[in-house]
């Protein structure tokens, strides 16, 4: 990013034409902005919250050799459990995987996968991608961690007079969870399927950071599975334009800032009405942070005069050329 530049204070409403819809993430204006500073924090400071274990055995079951979907990832060769299980290449999928910003690390690179709390699903994934799985996360209402990991599966449905132990194939999973995690949930290490050993490894679990407080004002927090994406409303723009502030020593993630931006521009609003006087008030807004290819950049505060269901948090990040910005730590705060 480019130091030298500042955003404007405040983000007049446009006169003319709408504003297109969707409200795409300015980030030729965030590159534009300074640079983050960064500061190393401390490390290995130990959290311990074990939960009631919760059974997630499997009946053997006999299949009928029917062709299961294609892996994504790779088969280690000899195909077998003790390859899978050794196999640094997939090991360093997982010791190398991001922590996404918002959750913290709960354990890394287990041969299990959880057996926990408030099971809330599975997901087939395409790559190991932890930004991708907390999204899921966060667009689940309940949701408080995450578990991603490697699956070796059958790539036929085991029979026992046909296909007793079909060749593999190597599947992404990710699950979510309705209460925090720790490693020594991560005890489900697979089972036999015929002569078929479905086995785990690589298993990471990450979670979900406690939200934000309450403001004084306004009503929230609002957890949003994403950026807050609005339509016309009858017509009408409701969108006001955004306020960015780069992480610094003094800039960290606080919503309070994007409250005080929201009070300055319904300000700046009622000093330049329109020409019969009206002027729009900032009446909602939503907080996330901005990641560049993983690393926080800043506090992104959307404005708008209409409060928005979380429904309208489509926005979950995009891409520019080969540079993933990701949202996390997505809020909104209704005026009271």
């Amino acid at each position: 990013m480019r130091p030298a530049y500042v955003l404007p204070a405040l983000v007049a409403i446009a006169a003319a034409a709408p504003a297109p819809s969707p409200q795409l993430i300015d980030i030729a204006g965030v590159d534009a902005a300074p640079d983050p500073v960064f500061v190393s924090a401390p490390i290995d400071v130990p959290t311990d919250n074990p939960l009631e274990k919760r059974d997630l055995a499997l009946l053997k079951r006999d299949g009928d050799c029917a062709p299961q979907p294609a892996g994504s990832g790779p088969v280690p060769s000899p195909d077998n459990v003790e390859s899978f299980k050794s196999n640094s290449g997939l090991q360093e999928l997982a010791t190398n995987a991001p922590t996404p910003d918002g959750y913290s690390q709960a354990f890394v690179n287990k041969d299990g996968s959880l057996s926990a709390s408030k099971y809330m699903g599975l997901y087939t994934m395409k790559s190991f991608d932890t930004l991708n799985c907390v999204s899921l996360c966060d667009q689940a209402d309940g949701c408080q961690a995450v578990n991603m990991y490697i699956e070796r599966d059958p790539t036929l449905d085991p029979n026992a007079d046909n296909c007793p132990n079909p060749p593999s194939l190597t599947n992404f999973k990710c699950t979510l969870w309705g209460a925090p995690v720790v490693g020594e949930q991560a005890t489900n290490r697979g089972q036999w399927r015929d002569s078929f050993e479905v086995a785990i490894t690589g298993s990471n679990g990450y979670n979900k950071a406690t939200p934000p407080n309450p403001i004084e004002g306004f009503t929230g927090p609002t957890a949003l599975g994403g950026a807050i994406n609005a339509p016309l409303d009858n017509g009408q723009n409701t969108y006001l334009g955004y306020k960015y502030f780069p992480f610094s020593q003094s800039q960290g993630y606080d919503p309070e800032t994007c409250a005080a931006a929201c009070k300055a521009q319904t300000g700046y609003n009622s000093r330049h009405p329109n020409a019969d006087g009206s002027y729009a008030t900032c009446s909602f807004f939503n907080v996330y942070v901005l990641s560049q290819n993983v690393i926080p950049q800043g506090l992104y505060c959307s404005l708008y005069s209409k409060t928005w269901a979380p429904s309208y948090a489509t926005n979950r990040g995009q891409y520019r050329g080969s540079d993933r910005y990701t949202v996390s730590r997505s809020y909104s705060y209704s005026l009271a």
